[in-house]
């Protein structure tokens, strides 16, 4: 069996990978805040507010980010040892089967969401489960990058050898600020 990199967003794998790396953080922080005597408040209690309710439930939401963003949960691509785009499924998708990689914004301001529209000429199988005729991606989540656009992926698809001209970028309109997308595919 080959082995695989995950070059998109999975919303079980990112929203866990979210939820540790923010408990990592606010515990750091708590001890910083002991250690130089700025809390006042006994540490129990706030530990207990902060790991038993506020942290997992601003770190789901912050997880799942694009899949609030979209109303859709986005699909997970990988490349294998020999270059080639495999599904969740474990199709591979010809690069030639690749029709357009449309760049679509979502919101605004140094966060905002960046996702891919993948309209293929055959349609995998991942497809006949969903309501639409093409693959919706976005950056795997990475909460160092909470507030930078990423686009690593234009890159990792060119590289595999995607023609520049399949790949447009969608004019931005001002519904999209809002936080309004367009209907998928």
């Amino acid at each position: 069996m080959l082995k695989k990199t995950r070059i998109t967003y999975n919303w079980k794998t990112d929203t866990i990978y979210t939820l540790f790396w923010s408990f990592v953080f606010v515990t750091f922080f708590v001890w910083a805040l002991q250690l130089i005597d700025l809390i006042r408040i006994p540490v129990n209690e706030f530990l207990f507010g902060i790991y038993g309710f506020v942290l997992p439930v601003i770190s789901f939401f912050i997880g799942l980010r694009p899949v609030l963003s979209l109303f859709t949960v986005p699909d997970t691509l990988f490349i294998n040892e020999k270059g080639q785009l495999i599904t969740s499924d474990s199709e591979i998708i010809k690069i030639e089967d690749i029709q357009t990689l449309e760049i679509n914004q979502v919101g605004a301001g140094s966060g905002h969401l960046v996702y891919y529209e993948l309209t293929l000429n055959k349609a995998p199988n991942v497809l006949k489960k969903k309501k639409r005729n093409s693959l919706i991606l976005t950056e795997p989540y990475s909460i160092k990058y909470i507030f930078q656009t990423r686009t690593d992926l234009i890159s990792q698809i060119t590289e595999l050898g995607v023609e520049v001209n399949k790949i447009k970028n969608k004019p931005y309109n001002t519904r999209y600020f809002f936080g309004i997308r367009d209907k998928f595919k």
